[in-house]
């Protein structure tokens, strides 16, 4: 696959490919090189993923406004591998006053600390009677391990991206006694989501925004491969490595099932940092599913799209409760 073209890419992408070719040194990933082989193997989605148990979600007090209601919570991971800090999963729920019973799991997005991401399709969604549980990522915000770049090895990435998995479908199989569910998720949100879609029950709906298969084709050929430290990896040889280990990581690996088939898509035509292939593979591999695409760059359809990307999601559940 060719790298993402310059010359589609979104003004705002343009400049983002710049600050990680010439920012400072600590927006370097993967500075601790590969990690051990254990982690690296956590990488693997053709590895069956273990039944998610029964959670115990201990939630904060409530606080109300704005015509929605906020509560925190926090659960064990059911996850294995997770450095101490991370072994707690923060969750945080955002639902309307009279809620209509849809609920949907909203993964995170790369770097992204707390919820402020993805608040803003929170409040849209409760003005639909939507609830949202946003869960924080294993080795960010409050679950970080205490360096400026979370993840410091291939291996840290693998193992924060199965655990989030694991603990988006115990979310989906906890919320699901009483509450008709989904997941979503923006960037590596959605394609974390798109995984657990995949591997979710019959009736999830499923709304992958600026998702990818995998989390290949992101790193080796959208901007931010230039973010790699390539001298802790070995080099610049080593990209065929790494595009091997992060591709084993691929919802193509899972076959599709009859709810993957009203899956709603969405990507940017002017995005640099998720190929459009890798958008129309995703799609390609869902026979059935909804490919949307939305004229703006990566980060320019989170900010200036959202009514849009609700919709996709609203959409969704839609499509599952048709079927």
């Amino acid at each position: 696959m060719w790298p993402v073209s310059f010359a589609v890419m979104h003004p705002v992408d343009r400049a983002a490919s710049w600050l990680f070719r010439f920012g400072p040194s600590s927006l370097k990933v993967f500075s601790g090189g590969w990690g051990e082989e254990a982690g690296l193997a956590t990488l693997d989605t053709s590895v069956a993923v273990a039944a998610p148990r029964p959670l115990e979600i201990k939630w904060s007090a409530a606080t109300t406004g704005d015509g929605f209601i906020k509560r925190d919570g926090t659960f064990p991971s059911p996850a294995d591998h997770l450095p101490p800090n991370s072994r707690t999963a923060h969750v945080r729920m955002i639902s309307p006053n009279s809620p209509d019973g849809r609920l949907v799991v909203m993964m995170a997005a790369w770097n992204e600390h707390g919820y402020d991401t993805r608040t803003g399709l929170a409040r849209l969604l409760a003005g639909h009677r939507v609830t949202s549980v946003m869960l924080e990522n294993p080795f960010y915000g409050a679950r970080r391990t205490g360096d400026d770049q979370p993840i410091r090895t291939v291996a840290d990435f693998g193992v924060m991206g199965r655990a989030a998995v694991e603990e988006g479908l115990a979310l989906l199989g906890h919320f699901a006694t009483d509450h008709h569910v989904g997941v979503t998720g923006y960037s590596m949100g959605g394609n974390i989501g798109a995984l657990v879609g995949a591997l979710a029950p019959e009736g999830t709906a499923i709304a992958a925004l600026a998702a990818s298969h995998s989390p290949a084709p992101v790193w080796l050929d959208g901007v931010i491969r230039h973010s790699i430290d390539w001298d802790a990896l070995g080099g610049r040889e080593a990209a065929p490595r790494l595009r091997c280990e992060l591709g084993r990581a691929t919802v193509r690996s899972i076959d599709p099932l009859p709810h993957t088939a009203k899956a709603i898509i969405v990507g940017a035509t002017g995005d640099g940092y998720v190929p459009k292939r890798a958008v129309d593979d995703l799609h390609a591999h869902w026979p059935g599913s909804q490919l949307r695409w939305i004229g703006a760059g990566h980060a320019t359809m989170i900010w200036r799209h959202k009514p849009a990307l609700v919709n996709a999601i609203l959409e969704s559940f839609d499509r599952v409760a048709r079927s």
